[in-house]
């Protein structure tokens, strides 16, 4: 816990603590492995977006069809939905690309305009993003009631972390700021972890509780709020503990070593099947772009 603190820390520009001692180097190491996937990862993931966004690829996304193929649009309600799903793409493209600059401790030590600016930038996309998605669900709605709720609320969370990041920043809380900003990263990266889950478990369970055709299995709900709640979790103890040392009994340092290791292989499973092969839904994009 005290290498994943660790690297929190230093993601947010805070001080850094001891170096870790030898029985704490496993969760150091798994900390680092954790922050490069994540970075690998959504950098793909903002490629893709681009990529299918544009129509540089075989398929563009459906809901906004409409508007990028200059198709006729009859009511206020088709204009709304594909202005508001096109900003939700555009500014999500945004906030998948540039947390490094914004979460990286040299440029906010050494370059601080850069780390205003692009806070200024990036708050404003996260606020953009759940606006238009929010405006997509409510004249559209998603795949499913269900779906539509969830995605509801990880909007409104989306946009509100982005808001409240920015008030706290102007009136100089930095620690508010900071705790709003980790709040505002753990919902965007929800909207990754979404594909990266279904694939895991498809793979990994077989699709045990997955729905067929329209149905909706046990999983097709839980998956609806473990794209993002699991995150706000993690966010908070880290919001909560970001000051002090952690340090875990013996007894439990290596089991959660190895607890970790496990999730880190499955993590590394999910990245590579969904972005690097042809069955991945960002991989079958980014391969043609690769390969043509």
């Amino acid at each position: 816990m005290d290498a994943m603190n660790e690297q929190s820390r230093l993601a947010l520009g805070q001080p850094r603590s001891r170096p870790a001692t030898a029985d704490q180097e496993p969760l150091h190491w798994l900390g680092r492995f954790f922050y490069g996937a994540t970075v690998l990862g959504l950098g793909t993931f903002g490629i893709y977006i681009v990529l299918r966004a544009t129509g540089a690829t075989h398929r563009n996304f459906e809901q906004w069809h409409e508007l990028v193929a200059g198709l006729p649009m009859p009511s206020a309600s088709d204009w709304i939905a594909n202005i508001g799903i096109g900003l939700h793409f555009v500014m999500g493209t945004i906030l998948v690309l540039a947390w490094p600059i914004l979460l990286s401790a040299r440029i906010r030590a050494r370059h601080r305009a850069v780390h205003r600016w692009t806070g200024r930038v990036y708050v404003t996309a996260g606020f953009l993003a759940g606006v238009g998605g929010m405006s997509f669900i409510l004249t559209r709605g998603a795949y499913a009631p269900a779906a539509s709720i969830a995605f509801a609320i990880w909007g409104s969370v989306l946009a509100s972390s982005a808001v409240m990041a920015y008030v706290h920043a102007r009136a100089k809380r930095f620690d508010l700021h900071r705790a709003w900003a980790i709040r505002l990263f753990a919902m965007v990266l929800g909207s990754w972890v979404f594909d990266l889950e279904i694939r895991a478990w498809n793979d990994l369970t077989g699709g045990i509780g997955v729905g067929k055709g329209n149905t909706f299995g046990l999983f097709d709900y839980g998956i609806l709020y473990l794209f993002f709640v699991p995150n706000l979790l993690v966010a908070e103890f880290f919001i909560r503990n970001q000051h002090k040392r952690l340090a875990l009994p013996r007894t439990l340092r290596w089991p959660l070593v190895a607890a970790l290791g496990a999730m880190g292989v499955v993590f590394a499973y999910a990245i590579v099947m969904v972005s690097a092969t042809a069955s991945g839904k960002f991989g079958k994009h980014l391969l043609q772009a690769v390969v043509g």
